[in-house]
């Protein structure tokens, strides 16, 4: 993707993905899931079933993003 515009959060403590309830307790790991948060820190897009083979799913990540620049 090359250089991104945008920052990505990183969650060691596991403290996000239980606050998003996207937190699989069975596997203690994040449910695979994008969340889109604008510059006021709302929640635009969320998609919590993401495919990474799914073209879909990238294009609509994608088109969310591109709202929010311009």
């Amino acid at each position: 993707m090359g250089t991104l515009p945008y920052p990505l959060a990183s969650d060691w403590r596991r403290q996000t993905i239980k606050d998003y309830k996207v937190f699989n307790e069975k596997g203690e790991v994040a449910i695979r899931s994008v969340f889109v948060v604008d510059k006021d820190g709302i929640i635009t897009y969320i998609n919590t079933s993401f495919k990474a083979d799914k073209k879909e799913d990238y294009e609509a990540v994608f088109s969310e993003l591109e709202k929010l620049t311009n």
